[in-house]
Order: C-alpha cells, then structure tokens, then sequence
C-alpha cells in the first residue's frame, strides 16, 4: 500500500472511495448532507484545490482511503473527508 498526496488524476478514484465508505450510512444523512460528504465533480475539485488531499492506494492502483486536511493557523488543524472503503 501507498500513501500519497492526490492530484487531479484521483478525483474519481476518491469519489468512489467516499461513496464506498458512506452509502451503507445514506439513511443516516438528510440528501444534501450525504452529498456534502460523498462530494460530486465540482466540489472534489474545490477540494483538491483547497486543501492537502491525501490517497492510499493498492498495489493495483486502486483507491482505497482518503483524507483531506488543512491549517486553520499556526495551532489548529482540519480534518474532512476521511474514508476507507469496506473491506
């Protein structure tokens, strides 16, 4: 396994990590929760721009975890979208 920082090449490798990791939540979420969390095109993009994305990846390529953080300042982190898909 690989851990690395995503490029624009990954979006849809995180997408389908992120809906891997939360759909069997879906009903645990209003819709535009469950959207803000699994993102679409436009936001991974957002995402990737705005903040540090990070992959793990199989041997085979595949994208089987993320996690996006960011500095707020010189004492305080965040954290989103983390996701591993279901073993």
């Amino acid at each position: 396994m690989l851990i690395r920082k995503a490029t624009a090449e990954d979006a849809s490798g995180i997408l389908a990590c992120l809906s891997a990791a939360f759909e069997e939540y879906r009903d645990s979420y209003t819709s535009g929760a469950f959207a803000d969390t699994v993102l679409a095109g436009d936001t991974i993009a957002n995402r990737l721009q705005g903040m540090l994305v990070f992959v793990a990846n199989e041997k085979s390529g595949e994208i089987v975890g993320t996690i996006a953080c960011g500095v707020v300042n010189a004492a305080e982190g965040h954290i989103r979208g983390m996701a591993v898909v279901p073993a």
